[in-house]
């Protein structure tokens, strides 16, 4: 007798599925069963093995791979398997129905978050490349950029990217321009193979010039006698570096630290700057009258220059 599990499989075009085709010796049989398929076009099946040595009351196994053509028509297929063996001059058979349903080929998809990005000519953005797959896609993708020639420079992360059935993932994709492309608007196509499967989207980037630096104090908070936080923002289009700062008193004493390894503000956001002065200042010179500005007192004002790595210096007034 034999009996398949499971009787009803799915399978995506161009994919394969599999099922177990149980032999039971019934009436003392022993001996080699040939397996066989009615098929349909665009159907295979695959039995391992091919042929099942039975023992005498015992079960025997076959592994069923059903194989459909990427071509395969979409619908449900009715295939019946069929055991046979010669039992002296009596040929011996049994069947069983194994039902499967093709489904639309498996897939993937490809797009860019954000598909819209920023580069600041002489600058680098990123964005994510992201990859899903459908219908039961599971494999590799390859991904490739085709940029304007000599305008735009792109570095991906992780590539190939792997995809598991249903699943979704993801990798970086920087874009660079050099300080001479032309602003404007410039069109990236980013395209994902795997064997004959191949998709793309566009990523629009567009170059802008860099705006001059341009730092506000958006407030202040005292730390200790010698040592002040200021909220700097950038309203400018490029990141600022900060190296040196100068701090004066009304007297026009100077503390300045030369080699000042400040913060970077991002374009659009605010981050704290520390003053130190006096002691807490070990690599800081002083310039002015000794011993007169050694600390920051409450309700006095002094002025803080702060200087960008581009040599850009801006004044703030800060009462402390």
């Amino acid at each position: 007798m034999l009996t398949v599990s499971p009787s009803v499989i799915a399978i995506p075009q161009g994919m394969n599925a599999t099922s177990t085709v149980t032999i039971l010796s019934t009436q003392g049989f022993t001996g080699t069963v040939a397996l066989t398929a009615n098929v349909t076009s665009g159907i295979a099946v695959i039995f391992n093995p091919s042929g099942v040595n039975v023992p005498v009351g015992g079960t025997a196994t076959s592994i069923t791979s059903v194989q459909a053509a990427k071509n395969a028509s979409i619908g449900t297929y009715n295939i019946i398997l069929t055991g046979t063996a010669a039992a002296g001059r009596k040929l011996l058979s049994s069947s069983a129905l194994l039902t499967a349903t093709v489904n639309p080929q498996a897939d993937f998809g490809v797009y860019a978050s954000p598909y819209s990005i920023t580069v600041v000519a002489g600058f680098t953005n990123s964005t994510s490349i992201i990859l899903y797959g459908k219908n039961g896609f599971n494999g590799s993708v390859t991904l490739s950029a085709t940029v304007p020639f000599g305008f735009l420079g792109v570095m991906g992360g992780q590539n190939p990217v792997n995809l598991t059935a249903g699943a979704t993932n993801n990798t970086s994709l920087q874009v660079s321009a050099i300080t001479s492309t032309v602003s404007g608007k410039y069109n990236v196509t980013i395209t994902g193979s795997s064997a004959n499967v191949s998709h793309s989207c566009i990523l629009t980037v567009n170059v802008v010039d860099p705006a001059p630096e341009s730092l506000t104090l958006s407030g202040s908070s005292d730390n200790s006698p010698t040592s002040l936080t200021m909220s700097l923002r950038n309203n400018g289009n490029t990141p600022i570096t900060l190296d040196s700062y100068s701090v004066a008193d009304i007297s026009g004493d100077v503390w300045t630290l030369s080699n000042w390894t400040g913060p970077t503000v991002s374009p659009g956001s605010t981050s704290p700057a520390v003053i130190l002065i006096g002691s807490s200042c070990n690599t800081c010179t002083y310039n002015g009258i000794t011993g007169l500005f050694q600390q920051f007192f409450t309700g006095h004002t002094y002025v803080i220059t702060v200087t960008t790595k581009l040599n850009s210096p801006f004044t703030f007034t800060v009462i402390y």
